[in-house]
């Protein structure tokens, strides 16, 4: 298998069939392009969501708590905490390990949630930090929100920029290699898109307003998210590529590396789809949250990128564009 998300296919034959028996208390069930479940506890139900760090050197342990909280704002619900499990390689020393926790703790604290508790262990398993997080949050029964509502006719939505994630990480794990053909101005810029990266007023915000569906934008970039919301909705997708948010910084560390930025991790974006997209806009913008209308879901299962007026497949990549920097990077680090 290549690095990266397992495919749907994959998926499919591999993973789904084997999810034990479900319980009735369970409202939303794991399946494709849904990134939470949720459980039914009367008025109020639980959502849980769980996601590994693996691709970040820097700032790993900041990213580990928002990438999960984001999927649980997703759901229009609010993240009250998260489990946490530490596998450090054998030549950890105790300050990976406080260092590890003191990023975690300072995401928690600017998010107001807690660390429940979780796991840590020195392994040979692992060559480096990997932090896997399941967070917990909780939503009215009647308000919850799934990657799965889609319907034609939705307007579809882009919070912030695409590529925050993929840039902050690349600007910050290899300024080494970058900072010799893009400005340093630049480069700090894009490191601090590290403070951008949760979208839980997003997911809360645009819920609240009326919302048929939501998807954090994290691995596979805005060609994955659409795609995985299409496939959960059983509808297609029109997406305008001349709307895309994809700001300088991003297409600068993109060009260096040669990626493309729809296929790159975006974590701080959300893709909504709402019937009425531009009220849902507005009351983003009163939260200052830039958002920008970037297509329409229709009948169908015909998922299309409309760029410089020719329409072509929207496919969500192999892997994500990051692991392709990331090889290109250590190459030239080595050099």
């Amino acid at each position: 298998m290549k690095i990266g998300k397992v495919p749907p296919e994959l998926l499919k034959k591999a993973v789904y069939p084997f999810l034990g028996i479900n319980r009735k208390e369970v409202l939303v069930h794991s399946g494709f392009g849904e990134d939470c479940s949720v459980i039914d506890f009367g008025e109020y139900v639980a959502v849980a969501s769980s996601d590994p760090i693996t691709g970040a050197d820097r700032n790993s342990g900041y990213l580990s708590v928002l990438v999960c909280c984001n999927d649980i704002a997703a759901c229009g619900a609010e993240p009250l905490g998260i489990l946490v499990t530490l596998l450090l390689p054998p030549d950890s020393g105790e300050d990976t390990l406080k260092a590890l926790m003191e990023s975690i703790h300072s995401a928690a604290g600017k998010i107001g949630i807690e660390v429940l508790g979780g796991h840590s262990e020195i392994t040979p398993a692992v060559t480096k930090p990997v932090i896997s997080s399941t967070a917990i949050g909780i939503a009215r029964k009647d308000e919850y929100v799934t990657s799965s509502g889609a319907r034609p006719g939705d307007d579809v939505i882009v919070t912030k920029a695409l590529g925050l994630e993929g840039s902050a990480v690349l600007a910050s794990d290899f300024e080494d290699v970058l900072k010799g053909s893009i400005p340093v101005e630049l480069l700090k810029k894009a490191q601090g898109f590290i403070e951008k990266i949760s979208v839980i007023q997003d997911g809360l915000t645009a819920a609240a307003a009326g919302v048929s569906a939501m998807h954090d934008i994290t691995e596979g970039g805005l060609l994955g998210a659409c795609y995985e919301l299409a496939e959960a909705s059983g509808v297609g997708v029109e997406i305008y590529g001349d709307k895309l948010p994809v700001l300088p910084e991003t297409r600068s560390i993109c060009g260096f590396f040669g990626i493309n930025p729809l296929g790159l991790i975006s974590s701080g974006s959300m893709l909504i789809c709402a019937p009425d997209g531009q009220r849902v806009i507005n009351a983003l913008e009163k939260k200052s949250i830039p958002a920008t209308m970037v297509g329409k879901i229709t009948s169908g299962n015909h998922k299309i990128i409309i760029l410089d007026g020719t329409r072509s497949p929207l496919n969500p990549p192999e892997r994500d564009e990051l692991y392709r920097a990331i090889e290109i990077g250590k190459q030239l680090q080595i050099k």
